[in-house]
């Protein structure tokens, strides 16, 4: 721990020459008092902090803003990509962050700036607007890891569906799928909070910053558009996996079908010759046996002439 860093029940605070930057981890009401006793927020920002809310927004605030952003999370067990919130609130000369999970790029930049003070003093010359610009592209560029495991996915189940393993390949399917649209979910949303940071930053903390905050907007694009060439190809193998299947389930019932037709004649006769009747043809000769045997044989080579003429097998 640096002399910069303290510490408060579960928060940390890290004062560099132009900001201080207070982290929350798992934020409870007695830590809403705290900052309310030492810094002039609104009560709504107060309201918002608690509990949880499930939507990205941006509020300007006059001399600070309210910003709720989500980072995109990989859960392994599930498969699927969840939602961590992250609120920050940023001023002038102060930037607060809470959040209920650990956010890996926020510890990061956290960490960075914690130990090396070089870091720290490059993060932080230019006030807390250039901290909040390095948070956000650190959140959007962390994308790009998970971008690339969906991709390996993608390729593992392409390769599946060429080697005609079909039924295996729809389960994969799904999952990754459920990955996306999870993805989608969190990322898709914060464009409009993006643009809208964009317009309120030079209002607050002046015109220079601006094309910092479009390069995020750029990056974010980058990521959305990533994500959703991944979607439009997964669709892609999806529909042809289905089709392979599809094809390959049409063979089977067309082979059984062609199977119960032939058997079908034979199945006939058997039942015919095995009436108990007064009289039936060829039953009781000397060669009855050969003589069915022969109109069964005869019939199933009929019965292939036909497919085989018709192009059915």
């Amino acid at each position: 721990m640096t002399n910069n860093l303290l510490k408060y029940k579960n928060m940390q605070i890290i004062k560099a020459k132009k900001l201080i930057w207070i982290d929350i981890k798992k934020p409870k009401e007695e830590d809403v008092e705290w900052l309310k006793k030492n810094f002039d927020l609104h009560p709504l920002v107060l309201k918002e902090i608690l509990p949880p809310i499930d939507y990205p927004k941006l509020e300007n605030y006059g001399n600070y803003l309210f910003i709720t952003l989500f980072y995109p999370y990989f859960d392994r067990k599930t498969f699927s990509t969840l939602p961590f919130e992250l609120d920050i609130i940023v001023g002038k000369n102060y930037l607060i962050t809470l959040h209920y999970k650990d956010i890996v790029p926020l510890k990061a930049i956290f960490d960075r700036c914690n130990l090396y003070e070089d870091i720290r003093e490059e993060y932080t010359d230019e006030g807390a607007v250039e901290l909040l610009y390095r948070i956000i592209q650190g959140i959007l560029s962390a994308c790009f890891p998970k971008l690339s495991h969906i991709k390996q996915n993608i390729d593992e189940i392409e390769k599946a569906i060429y080697r005609k393993e079909y039924q295996q390949t729809v389960n994969k399917i799904s999952l990754v799928k459920r990955d996306i649209i999870g993805f989608q979910r969190i990322i898709t949303p914060q464009k409009l909070v993006l643009q809208k940071l964009v317009a309120e930053i030079p209002k607050i903390f002046g015109e220079k910053f601006i094309p910092y905050y479009h390069n995020l907007l750029s990056l974010y694009e980058q990521v959305r558009g990533i994500l959703n060439t991944q979607s439009q190809t997964l669709n892609a193998l999806d529909s042809t996996n289905q089709s392979l299947l599809t094809t390959r389930t049409n063979e089977i019932i067309k082979t059984l079908t062609i199977f119960s037709v032939i058997v079908f004649p034979l199945t006939l006769l058997a039942a015919i010759f095995g009436m108990n009747t007064t009289y039936l043809p060829f039953v009781g000769s000397p060669y009855d046996f050969w003589i069915i045997s022969g109109i069964m044989v005869g019939a199933t080579i009929f019965m292939l002439a036909i497919f085989k003429l018709k192009k059915w097998i």
